[in-house]
């Protein structure tokens, strides 16, 4: 039966937090002992065109993926690139998930991305029984969901766009005429009151999302958001446990005490309250949702049976790799060496430190990003970094040790660096003859956005980029990537901001000026491939 989906495309993007390494990483904090991801088994259920799988399935070949959809031209479209990259470890199927049966062996981690809320009572429940009944004894589920509060006012919302199109037929027009409506809506008042505001709120939201996903998100047949409290009581019931947000923690646990990473704007007596709580960790999360509005889960299970240590041990954080893009405010060349500096990572995310091992630390992960490191290779070049600028305190203390540690977990917490259990194949220089991946490389051509091997979605800055891209086979030196460029632009296969080129000169000129800039974007991007595949993981690191 043809779905909603065959008529109207969904757009796949490659999740960050679905990636195994994220649920691996997640689960070695909390005392597990997660299958390594180099040789591990992934299932994900509601794959659509497998554009979280697929850049997975490239990135550790020895490892195993399925999929599996009720939609069947995205399935088509996945397989097509499968058979197009010339992948072995990776299948999609076109089938109901009501009447998918455990595999012969089980799978370390299971994926449910954009996909509960959104089906019946009925398949919800299959979710969980496929989550208990095919997940390794050390595996990790990932099943995020719309949650409550937060997504009270969008489903009123919801409700007056199904009420506005209730009598058209055409999916096109509905996702014309819904949007509509709450612009109309949005801009109703003169003078907002609260309901207005709230309404202008929800259509700022709404506008920057694609109408397909308006569609298929707040006008699908179903759409069930649930508190977190009620979601943990029906995994429980096929027992399975909390181990964890996929985002890690907003409050992070260590050394018996929880700290505060994300919600700084609450009074001290709140975060007393929360700990109040104790080992009541759900309660914890659930009063949370409270005070934030939360509106969407990210939720990793594992079974009951497992001892889940909510403690988190600093050692482990050091047997892990680390990553961070995290900007100084402030060049450190210009302050003080103890002096303060705020430490910008994404979505607003900071962190302000006057302690020079914590400065150069940062300093040196964001010289060497997007790659992660070995805790034990931060340690070192924070401290050739402290000598060059001048550091008369050597910091090289267990004592200090262990307070990087503890920094780098509170990092995480609060989303200014990342942890890892694993590594990919990443250059960060461009090399004689530089590679971007095979699928970077075919999205190139097909589309504007690629996958990048940090398992990112980037846009592409116009033809030129994209070509630039399709080029980067690993086979052309920059001579060469000049030469095939310009003949791009001159035959006016790709073109100059959008103009077609005429002074051949000036094109010559500027390319060979930028081309060195823009191999090295692609590299900070994490688009550029190394020459061998690092080893460095968890496994290696306990070792």
């Amino acid at each position: 039966m043809e779905t909603s989906y065959d008529q109207i495309a969904y757009s796949g993007y490659a999740y960050p937090r679905t990636h195994p390494d994220r649920l691996a990483t997640v689960a070695y904090l909390h005392g597990m002992a997660p299958a390594p991801i180099e040789h591990c088994r992934v299932l994900e259920l509601g794959c659509g065109e497998g554009a979280n799988l697929i850049p997975m399935a490239l990135q550790l070949p020895e490892s195993e993926f399925c999929g599996i959809d009720r939609a069947a031209s995205p399935i088509e479209k996945g397989c097509r690139q499968i058979q197009q990259l010339g992948l072995a470890n990776i299948r999609l199927e076109h089938g109901d998930l009501m009447e998918f049966l455990p595999a012969d062996a089980s799978f370390d981690y299971i994926i449910a991305h954009g996909l509960y809320s959104w089906v019946s009572p009925a398949a919800q429940e299959k979710i969980l029984q496929i989550v208990q009944n095919s997940l390794a004894p050390q595996g990790v589920a990932y099943i995020s969901y719309n949650a409550l509060p937060g997504w009270h006012l969008s489903m009123m919302l919801r409700e007056m766009m199904q009420y506005y199109v209730r009598d058209l037929d055409s999916p096109v027009q509905e996702m014309e005429r819904a949007r509509s409506l709450v612009e109309f809506l949005a801009g109703a008042q003169i003078e907002s009151d609260a309901w207005g505001t709230l309404l202008r709120q929800e259509w700022e939201r709404m506008s920057r999302r694609a109408p397909w996903a308006v569609f298929h998100d707040e006008l699908a047949e179903f759409n069930t958001p649930l508190y977190f409290h009620e979601f943990i009581a029906r995994a429980e019931r096929h027992r399975l446990q909390f181990l964890s947000e996929a985002g890690y923690g907003i409050l992070s646990p260590m050394e018996g005490h929880f700290v505060d990473t994300q919600l700084r704007n609450l009074h001290p007596r709140v975060r007393e309250s929360l700990n109040e709580l104790g080992e009541d960790f759900v309660a914890r999360e659930q009063y949370l949702d409270f005070l934030k509005g939360r509106r969407f889960r990210q939720t990793l299970l594992c079974h009951k049976s497992i001892p889940v240590d909510r403690n988190t041990r600093l050692d482990s954080v050091m047997n892990l790799l680390v990553a961070s893009n995290a900007q100084p405010s402030t060049p450190l060349s210009t302050t003080g060496l103890e002096s303060p500096v705020q430490f910008c990572g994404p979505n607003e995310s900071s962190i302000t430190t006057a302690h020079p091992l914590i400065k150069a630390t940062l300093i040196c992960l964001c010289e060497k990003w997007p790659l992660p490191l070995p805790f034990a290779a931060v340690w070192e070049m924070a401290h050739a970094k402290l000598s060059d600028l001048g550091s008369a305190v050597p910091y090289d203390t267990p004592e200090d040790r262990t307070a990087l540690a503890r920094t780098l977990l509170l990092c995480y917490g609060a989303g200014v660096l990342d942890l890892h259990s694993w590594a990919p194949r990443l250059a960060l220089e461009p090399g004689d003859q530089p590679a971007c991946s095979p699928l970077a490389r075919l999205q190139a051509r097909e589309g504007n956005e690629v996958t990048t091997l940090c398992h990112q979605t980037v846009r592409l800055r116009g033809s030129l980029e994209k070509k630039l891209i399709q080029l980067l086979d690993g086979t052309r030196d920059r001579f060469t990537i000049l030469q095939d460029l310009e003949q791009m632009i001159l035959s006016g296969e790709a073109t100059e901001n959008g103009e077609p080129a005429k002074d051949v000169s000036t094109i010559r000129i500027k390319l060979h000026s930028e081309l060195d800039g823009q191999l090295n974007r692609l590299a900070r991007l994490g688009l550029l491939m190394a020459d061998k595949r690092p080893t460095s993981d968890v496994q290696r690191q306990k070792q």
